[in-house]
């Protein structure tokens, strides 16, 4: 069965490219780049191609190109550093599979021409417009349970910011649409997920209390909560929490763990609330769109998830299988996620990720890394793909490369090397581990010098 997806992004002055294509992954790509090599820019590129099939939901407003997206350069020198827009605006063209297409790649195309003067284009993009609307429509004919993909967006303004209830507007809507409201927004808080889950738990609690626990009703608000749970325990399994649920008693989401009972998720660490708030809200609009799969709505809904740095406060063992845990929660998505991790890029093949940056003729590209990164230790994966040195640029580091040359070289029994060897021990510590394999070098040097003299003596 086709789903929605994303094949090929391409960009043409856009921020800071000029131009740039992106190839994708049908089901996982991680973007990598140095800090402003646009990462998030084609995050938010992507939930702009995606805008006319949000747009065309009673409950979603889908997101266009600001004048900001623009491409702005140097005309000419100046002191005061003019910068002129790019002349043809900013351009999108986006490839993917759009259902009910006949095909299994549709080109779609957005523009915006110019700063102040125009909207971002919709006409290029009738067949995406066309799918959301033939969705929309079956969602209000009597009988008919559509499968509607989820497209979900994750910034790094992601917060959980849960309000009290005095303060919160509570439920205004209730269509299944609701699952595409502020979609593509970044900075999610996720309060519409806290609300309807407090709903869901409100209304199986008062069935039960009414000893109706074998009603229809009791069971579907049942599996929209298992839905929800089951995706989170998935995800925070490596952290010990689970089984979370309203408790009317706090007014709070709470969490369960073996060893530190019951607590509201507002009091858990950055990392582990941010994760069941994202988890949670991408497993809550995949219920809400398709409830009519019950407990397996996070599990066999369709779509397409962005996520802006997974590993935000992420321990680096969490990291190494965030998204494996994702993956398996959310087996039919596509995730589309930035990282500057080379614990989260050791999880995955070379295939997976897409390096952007210059290629050899200072083309801006976004390409697979040469090296291999599945099962290599992250140290390896940040010199080979991210380019870094896994060895920071402390002072000592030069006397260390130095020293390393005169073990190499056999000169270390000069006074100068085991000076500086002693005073390298007193500086990083005994154990350091280059300074452990410098001496483990010695050793065998020695032992290999002893041997050649006896060798000699015969």
């Amino acid at each position: 069965m086709l789903y929605l997806n994303l094949q090929q992004l391409r960009l043409r002055d856009y921020r800071c490219f000029e131009a740039i294509d992106i190839d994708f992954h049908s089901k996982l790509t991680i973007l990598v780049a140095a800090n402003g090599g646009g990462k998030t820019a084609i995050l938010d590129a992507i939930a702009v191609a995606f805008g006319p099939y949000i747009g065309a939901f009673d409950e979603a407003v889908g997101k266009h190109f600001e004048s900001s997206d623009i491409r702005q350069f140097r005309v000419r020198e100046t002191a005061t550093n003019e910068m002129e827009y790019a002349a043809q605006g900013v351009r999108l063209e986006a490839s993917g599979c759009i259902p009910d297409s006949n095909t299994s790649s549709t080109i779609w195309r957005r523009s915006l021409t110019s700063p102040t003067k125009a909207k971002t284009t919709i006409r290029d993009s009738k067949k995406l417009i066309d799918y959301g609307k033939r969705l929309q429509a079956a969602v209000r004919t009597p009988g008919k349970d559509v499968l509607l993909p989820l497209i979900a967006y994750y910034g790094t303004g992601r917060l959980w910011q849960q309000k009290k209830r005095t303060e919160a507007k509570g439920i205004q809507h209730t269509s299944r649409t609701i699952g595409y409201a502020d979609c593509v927004d970044p900075a999610s808080s996720y309060k519409s997920f806290v609300e309807w889950f407090r709903y869901w738990n409100l209304n199986a609690k008062d069935l039960q209390f009414k000893n109706q626990t074998l009603s229809p009703a009791y069971q579907e608000f049942i599996d929209y909560i298992a839905s929800v749970t089951g995706a989170v325990d998935t995800c925070l399994a490596p952290v010990g929490w689970k089984d979370i649920e309203y408790s009317f008693r706090l007014d709070h989401l709470v969490a369960h763990h073996d060893q530190y009972g019951e607590l509201p998720v507002a009091l858990l660490s950055d990392g582990i609330r941010n994760m069941i708030g994202m988890v949670a809200d991408i497993a809550f609009r995949a219920t809400k769109l398709n409830g009519q799969l019950g407990a397996k709505a996070a599990t066999q809904t369709p779509g397409i998830v962005l996520i802006d740095e997974i590993d935000m406060h992420l321990h680096p063992q969490w990291q190494q299988i965030v998204l494996q845990s994702l993956t398996q929660a959310f087996p039919q998505m596509q995730f589309i996620v930035t990282t500057h991790s080379p614990q989260v890029l050791s999880s995955v093949r070379r295939e997976n990720i897409r390096v952007i940056g210059p290629d050899p003729s200072g083309r801006i590209v976004a390409q697979p890394p040469l090296a291999m990164t599945y099962g290599e230790p992250s140290g390896d994966v940040m010199h080979s793909v991210m380019l870094v040195d896994p060895q920071p640029p402390v002072s000592e580091k030069a006397d260390l490369q130095r020293l390393t040359a005169w073990v190499d070289q056999g000169n270390y029994a000069s006074a100068e090397a085991t000076q500086l060897m002693q005073s390298l021990i007193t500086a990083l510590g005994g154990q350091h581990p280059q300074l452990q394999r410098l001496r483990r070098s010695i050793q065998r040097q020695e032992a290999l010098n002893i041997q050649r003299q006896e060798s000699l003596k015969r």
